[in-house]
């Protein structure tokens, strides 16, 4: 049996709601206003939370924050006045489990609960593995992995941190280039100094010149370049077999003279180390007769090279933990627990876009995320592989995301005779994302709705305001 707190000013909807939870198994605590709420929720943590949007003093956005901020994941639902948008979106935003429309339906109540007291179930379930709270200490490292090839970078990592050498990084687009670039220099002997950034590639030879040995603007000051910039820190360089011809034979006078040539004509120290990344294997990028090779010489001191992530798919585990945790950052998320079947699934995709593709995965699937478990409803379907949730690629899986997504959710309000409730439950989505889905893919029912019983409120205009 679920406790649940149903908190609202109205007498005659709390007891109406109470009165149907109740038949429905659970055990119900009204509150008469949103200040007695907070009171009762602070002597016991109930499974739910049921609380109207509109009272006076303590709104139900004071609820969610307050519930959040005693019992972290604990499913708050909020009762909104019909087409209220904007409370819709501040109610979500605040971290409410759900919403649900007046006047209410029973059956939709009936339901929303009980996924919310499933999630919560589901939540409780499982152990945390994520912390939410962890933030810059990991914001620059996103490498991580166990298995013999990456094992053997790491250590040649602490080798290159007693030094200052130039590196060559090599791997597929994706692999995380300039994350070890990162991990180079803060684990290195001059971490307390700068780190730079400069992509030799998709820039004009102007702006790239600019970008590396400064310019003068337009009060007749000198800007420093970024290797100027970095001092004894590190520059990484992308996709640096790209730097034009002109930019090379400069950047060859600098490593050779150790100086820096600045715009007005005068000379600086050239201190840094570069450590420069390339998606060309080492073996094709030899036979490359555009690059100097003085510079080349220079250049390759030592090279790291990147597998692809489907190379080491058991290292998914510990690479999601990672980004999941930078996202609760980024996205002000909370999530803290994977659902079981998550990682594998995950691990039976080939990621052709390796760690940045895996990334943007988990990014969609934290947006939708609405509780601290990402769930298997929150991750998309991935090309030549079955979704855990039953959706069969066969004969889809030449068709864009987007249209696999349509076909998916079609059948599923069909097969539900569109009771969005129960369709949001299969999804694992919230409502407001499954109306959005709907009005972007313009789906329409092909089968006739089902009846839904309301709960009539005669003359209550009370209720129809909030």
């Amino acid at each position: 049996m679920s406790n649940i707190l149903v908190i609202d000013d109205d007498e005659f909807m709390r007891n109406l709601i109470s009165t149907l939870l109740k038949k429905a198994g659970h055990e119900v605590t009204i509150a008469k206003d949103g200040e007695e709420g907070l009171r009762l929720l602070k002597k016991n943590e109930p499974d739910l939370i049921l609380t109207d949007y509109k009272m006076p003093g303590i709104t139900g956005i004071d609820v969610v924050e307050q519930a959040e901020s005693l019992y972290p994941g604990l499913p708050v639902i909020i009762l909104t006045g019909y087409g209220a948008t904007d409370l819709t979106i501040k109610a979500i935003q605040a971290g409410a489990y759900d919403y649900i429309e007046k006047p209410v339906r029973n059956q939709e109540l009936l339901e929303v609960v009980e996924n919310g007291l499933k999630a919560h179930q589901r939540s409780k379930s499982l152990k945390a593995i994520i912390n939410p709270a962890a933030r810059k200490e990991i914001e620059d490292n996103l490498m991580a992995g166990k298995t013999p090839a990456m094992r053997e970078i790491f250590k040649n990592i602490g080798h290159l941190s007693m030094n200052t050498v130039n590196v060559i990084v090599t791997g597929e687009p994706g692999t995380g280039k300039e994350q070890i670039a990162r991990l180079i220099h803060f684990s290195g002997i001059n971490r307390d100094h700068p780190f730079e950034v400069i992509q030799c590639n998709g820039i004009s030879e102007n702006l790239l010149h600019d970008e590396m040995f400064g310019y003068i603007n337009s009060d007749g000051k000198v800007v420093p370049g970024k290797l100027e910039t970095a001092g004894k820190g590190t520059v990484f360089m992308g996709e640096f077999r790209e730097l034009p011809h002109n930019l090379q034979n400069k950047l060859l006078i600098a490593l050779e003279q150790q100086l820096i040539a600045r715009p007005d004509g005068n000379t600086t120290p050239f201190q840094a180390r570069l450590v420069c990344g390339s998606s060309i294997p080492e073996g094709q990028a030899v036979e490359d007769k555009e690059f100097l090779q003085e510079l080349l010489y220079r250049l390759r001191l030592f090279v790291v090279h990147l597998p692809p992530l489907r190379d080491r798919l058991e290292d998914i585990d510990e690479l999601s933990q990672i980004i999941l945790t930078r996202l609760n950052y980024r996205l002000n998320k909370k999530i803290s627990k994977i659902e079981d079947g998550v990682l594998n699934y995950l691990k039976n995709y080939s990621w052709p876009g390796n760690i940045r593709e895996l990334e943007n995965v988990l990014t969609q699937a934290a947006i939708l995320a609405h509780s601290d478990v990402l769930e298997l409803g929150n991750i998309p379907v991935l090309p030549g592989i079955t979704h855990p949730k039953g959706l069969s690629n066969f004969g889809e899986d030449l068709l864009p995301m987007h249209k696999i997504e349509k076909i998916h959710i079609h059948k599923i309000l069909e097969a539900t005779h569109w009771n969005k409730v129960r369709a949001s439950e299969i999804l694992e989505i919230t409502r407001p994302t499954l109306n959005n889905k709907i009005k972007r893919y313009g789906l329409v029912p092909t089968v006739p709705k089902k009846r839904s019983r309301y709960i009539k409120i005669k003359d209550r205009d009370k209720t129809q305001e909030k």
